[in-house]
């Protein structure tokens, strides 16, 4: 398989996993089940929605609003510039402030309304504590898995990257989680434990970045989680154990763990992996935004439904091919931060 393959995957999983968690996401996995059975298609928020109500069907959220906000600035820089990041986060802000209920997640919210302010950019993500930085990493990952970055170099881009709106320890673990998983799937790896473990290793490594609040271990509970999926003895019942230890909500300590923990229980296939973080209820959309990512590094687009993709590109006016094929042209020349 084509890398640039790998990169149209990582990017449609993405899109995917986000636009079929809009109407479960901070649901309970009971209410799911009871409301749709199992969600498989695009499906509107239910009017009142906490943070989707008013999108369409198929549309995707901040998830990969922001990620397409990295893609542009990297495009434009061939590094990060964590100013620029800012800048392009608060223009897609703006265009969507009165799209639907609550277009930022509350860590980027309070930052950004800081940085407008006046604030530092470097003091301003300094109490982040949700998974808003880890849900937009994947460029990032794209582009250190095109290069071969060592997971060291890539952890440097992935803090300025989250410094503005999520500089804590735990958000740069979660971040780095995530980011590495897609690398080490845009290379081609295929063992799924060595990858679950290799997330954990970046978490541990990122942790490191930040400043420092009471949170628990990213790495920890990656290993956690996974561990209960390996021991289940089914997928819904795997879904049901992690669910009731962990419930995916919006704290990155809580939310990465469980999306790379679905990423290994779906063997890396996007439609079960996208399908798994959707129906497990807490932060759906955030959850297979991550795991969707990872999935579709992995297996690129053949398992990605085309009518999932037409939707995807048809609702959002998306062409993700385009953003691929740059993304690609980027990472040769991308300067890696110091």
């Amino acid at each position: 398989m084509e890398q640039i393959d790998r990169i149209k995957g990582s990017l449609y999983g993405m899109a995917a996993g986000d636009a079929l968690g809009v109407p479960s996401s901070f649901m309970t996995q009971e209410y799911i089940k009871t409301r749709w059975g199992w969600i498989d298609t695009f499906y509107p928020p239910e009017p009142g929605h906490i943070f989707h109500d008013g999108l369409k069907a198929g549309e995707y959220t901040d998830d990969t609003e922001q990620a397409i906000a990295l893609m542009k600035s990297f495009i434009r820089n061939g590094k990060v510039d964590s100013y620029d990041v800012v800048k392009e986060i608060l223009n897609w802000a703006e265009r969507v402030k009165n799209k639907y209920a609550s277009p930022l997640g509350p860590s980027t919210e309070k930052a950004l309304k800081a940085i407008k302010a006046g604030a530092d950019i470097k003091e301003s993500g300094r109490y982040g504590n949700t998974n808003g930085a880890a849900m937009r990493i994947s460029p990032v990952g794209i582009i250190h898995g095109l290069k071969n970055s060592s997971c060291e170099e890539m952890i440097k881009d992935v803090y300025l990257t989250c410094m503005p709106t999520h500089n804590t320890g735990v958000c740069v673990a979660a971040a780095a989680a995530v980011a590495w998983g897609v690398a080490l799937c845009i290379r081609g790896e295929k063992d799924i434990e060595f990858i679950v473990k290799e997330t954990a290793r970046a978490a541990k490594l990122g942790e490191k970045y930040g400043y420092s609040i009471a949170a628990p271990s990213v790495s920890r509970r990656i290993e956690w989680a996974y561990e209960i999926i390996k021991k289940s003895s089914n997928p819904k019942n795997a879904m049901k154990e992690l669910y009731e230890y962990m419930g995916g909500g919006d704290l990155a300590a809580d939310s990465i763990p469980v999306a790379i923990a679905l990423f290994a229980l779906g063997e890396g296939d996007v439609k079960k992996v996208d399908e798994y973080c959707v129906n497990f209820g807490g932060d759906c959309d955030t959850n297979a935004a991550m795991a969707g990512a990872m999935a579709g590094a992995y297996s690129g687009m053949e398992n990605i439904p085309e009518e999932w993709k037409r939707t995807i590109e048809t609702v959002n006016h998306i062409n993700f091919e385009k953003f691929a094929e740059e993304i690609s042209e980027t990472a040769p020349k991308w300067n890696t931060a110091v």
